[in-house]
């Protein structure tokens, strides 16, 4: 049974949109519990702590929240007092230097005010500038890697809020580590799959009511495609003259050459035994990995890094 003291730090979680099942459990215990022998003391206590919400418990059973009279904490009791608390919360936490307060405020406006579309792209602008990307337009392993975790737990924590924690990087996080990080799996549980196809932004959901949990924020973690057209066509020459020796072995003599000519182009930092291996998976597909369906695995692929890269969230 949780005690009187522990509400104040219920209450805060609640006010930063923090609270979890867990809280709301506890939360509803200690307000309807019944202890003859510390009723006066707990119910003065509790009285106290939810003053400042302008939550009034009178000598009988009413309850006053807000405009509303109540007369035990069910569960509408509750689910009213946690909006009261989240509608009196207008203060700004401390952010960090990655993320602007004007940003802040407009990504809050636009969630409380239910304009998701907006949001969605507010929240990937976020993203870019946390790491000053945003003419690159996608993010690189190394900001990934970097990330200033700050600044995604707070934009999780304002979706989760707004969302009644259906939304949001953590509950996408809990859904990729229930999928076991896998792409297809998680897209079909968030909704960016439909018959085995990812969807495209024009078949995002913006209404939550008909959208699954973890579907929003979308398209937030692009990747880089191929828009030069001199190496794009040079792939493909690769490809094709790969895909018709793709039985011989001497494949990846025809890779090595390609990469003692070309060795050049990625560096002496890179493994190339592992480049090689990795080209060599890329070869053994059909579709490119910057084309449809292994462009979008990309991209989720690059969310669960992201995901994975900030602890705590």
């Amino acid at each position: 049974m949780p005690l009187p003291n522990d509400l104040s730090t219920i209450l805060d979680r609640i006010k930063n949109g923090e609270q979890t099942e867990a809280d709301m459990t506890a939360l509803h215990q200690l307000l309807s519990a019944d202890d003859a022998a510390s009723e006066g003391l707990r119910q003065r206590q509790i009285a106290v702590q939810l003053g400042k919400y302008n939550v009034n418990i009178g000598q009988g059973q009413d309850i006053q929240i807000g405009d509303r009279i109540y007369y035990e904490w069910n569960d509408k009791a509750i689910q009213k007092l946690v909006e009261v608390i989240q509608e009196q919360s207008d203060s700004i936490p401390l952010l960090p230097k990655e993320l602007p307060q004007e940003d802040y405020i407009r990504l809050k406006n636009l969630l409380a005010a239910g304009r998701w579309r907006e949001a969605n792209e507010a929240t990937r602008t976020v993203i870019l500038k946390a790491v000053s990307r945003e003419n690159e337009g996608w993010l690189a392993d190394e900001q990934i890697q970097n990330f200033p975790y700050q600044v995604l737990r707070i934009v999780d924590r304002l979706w989760v809020q707004y969302s009644n924690q259906r939304f949001g990087f953590s509950v996408q996080k809990r859904i990729c580590d229930e999928c076991e990080k896998e792409p297809q799996a998680f897209g079909d549980r968030v909704g960016w799959r439909i018959q085995d196809s990812w969807i495209s932004a024009s078949q995002v959901i913006y209404i939550p009511a008909n959208a699954p949990d973890g579907h929003l924020p979308w398209g937030i973690m692009q990747v880089i495609t191929m828009d030069n057209a001199a190496l794009d066509a040079f792939v493909y020459g690769l490809r094709a003259v790969t895909k018709t020796v793709a039985r011989h072995d001497w494949q990846k003599q025809l890779l090595a050459d390609f990469m003692a000519v070309g060795g050049f182009f990625i560096g002496d930092r890179i493994d190339k035994e592992e480049f090689k291996r990795n080209l060599e998976y890329e070869l053994s597909h059909d579709e490119p990995w910057w084309e449809g369906q292994r462009l979008e695995e990309s991209k989720v692929r690059k969310l669960f890094s992201l995901l994975v890269a900030c602890p705590n969230l």
